[in-house]
């Protein structure tokens, strides 16, 4: 017997931006019995980290459909499109302006991307301190899942679903129950070691001049470096290089939430970058947050399963991707919108498809969509790391921008083309 989506409990594993987006949806398409399972203990319990430029074909796509256009546009940055490479020495080598005319993927934090979110969504719709443990299926092709609290404590009663979407990023503990443990994430071989510095614009006045509010990078001596800037005023930097997985963990670095990192700000001085400019050191010295490493994975490009009958996997948790292509939470944000859209399609019909042929529809083009993402993103990583890869990277990101900026200021027609278009009211 179809069940109409309606009348489905819907559990979904993990409260960052892709399982709150489609919450947000299912709730305004009339599904109200819909719980997000989240193990931080509180909102504010984890730092949410840098920017995020949200594409008009894939994450804004989310944002539309969850009416939330309006509040995007208040919190978002169009001005954040602006790519900056730059050398070791802090010497600016090519930038491509934000051109206002053509803006479509304009900046947003993390953190004001996921409160946008969750406060649109029904009262008590997440519930904190819910570490996912298992699941089984049970008798009226419901699911039952077993949450523990963060200190270990097996939570009392088990949860019973209708149908369980699993946004649990990279390491994903649902993941297997779809795949059934024949795909896991691989490592790429890169670590990035993140860190964050308050007022950029006078604490580190030159990075923030070569971030121009957008992102800056510096490809040199196999590191690659990247900053952005928040709406804050912050500077959000990176330093990524090739190594072993378990590079992080043989340092012996102080990781813990209170530690200011002198082991690592040493290392990164004076080991990782020691020929690069003081301002990098500056920057590297100024971090007001535990440096936090990031050990990237991706998932196997052959990957392919047998769809499950209530149990599916968006975002990270069933497609890793690396970062080099700024595609990750935008392919995740896609996924939430086409799910909560192929769930709902029939909603108001009596006789609907089933569900595992939702579940099918949904996963064979979630995963050719990331096909094609993580082929891109793959060329990117490669022209990051192979140094006569970089001069193709910056032909890529740069556009015609790259071919006029040795001898045209770009930046000054930019700027004039801005002030025209405003001028005349097609942009503002």
């Amino acid at each position: 017997m179809n069940r109409n989506i309606k009348e489905m409990k819907i559990v979904i594993v993990g409260g960052g931006p892709s399982g709150l987006g489609l919450a947000r949806v299912l709730q305004l398409k009339g599904c109200k019995n819909v719980k997000i399972y989240e193990r931080s203990t509180h909102k504010y319990s984890r730092l949410q980290g840098s920017s995020l430029d949200l594409h008009s074909n894939l994450g804004q796509k989310l944002i539309i459909a969850a009416g939330l256009e309006d509040q995007f546009k208040i919190l978002s940055r169009p001005d954040g499109e602006c790519f900056s490479f730059c050398d070791k020495n802090g010497n600016l080598k090519i930038r491509k302006p934000y051109l206002k005319i053509a803006g479509k993927r304009p900046e947003i934090d993390r953190g004001d991307l996921r409160d946008m979110i969750m406060d649109s969504l029904l009262p008590d719709t997440v519930e904190w301190d819910y570490r996912f443990k298992s699941l089984k299926q049970i008798e009226n092709e419901q699911v039952e899942l077993t949450f523990t609290n963060n200190d270990g404590t097996i939570v009392k009663d088990p949860v019973i679903a209708d149908l369980v979407i699993g946004c649990d990023g990279v390491h994903s503990k649902v993941r297997k129950y779809v795949t059934l443990d024949q795909y896991q994430p691989e490592y790429m071989g890169i670590t990035m070691i993140e860190g964050e510095v308050s007022d950029g614009k006078n604490s580190c006045p030159e990075i923030y001049n070569l971030v121009n509010q957008g992102l800056m990078f510096v490809m040199e001596d196999g590191i690659v470096m990247f900053a952005q800037q928040k709406t804050d005023g912050n500077i959000v930097f990176s330093f990524a290089q090739k190594v072993d997985k378990d590079w992080i963990n043989n340092q012996g670095f102080d990781l813990s939430p209170n530690s200011n990192s002198p082991d690592i700000k040493n290392f990164l001085k004076n080991k990782l970058v020691p020929t690069w400019s003081p301002m990098f050191h500056r920057l590297i010295d100024l971090s007001i947050t535990p440096f936090k490493p990031r050990v990237l994975y991706r998932a196997p490009i052959n990957q392919v399963w047998k769809s499950q009958p209530n149990i599916t996997i968006i975002g990270d948790a069933a497609h890793s991707i690396s970062p080099f292509a700024g595609l990750g939470c935008n392919i995740a944000l896609y996924d939430s919108y086409e799910l909560a859209t192929i769930l709902t399609k029939d909603i108001d019909i009596i006789i609907q498809k089933p569900l595992i042929e939702k579940i099918q529809n949904f996963e064979k083009n979630m995963l050719n969509r990331w096909r094609t993402a993580a082929k891109e993103t793959m060329e990117n990583e490669n022209s990051v790391f192979l140094p006569n890869g970089i001069d193709a990277l910056k032909k890529r990101i740069g556009g015609i921008y790259y071919y006029f900026n040795s001898f045209l200021s770009l930046n000054n027609v930019v700027n004039c083309i801005n002030y025209f278009t405003d001028l005349i009211l097609l942009t503002k």
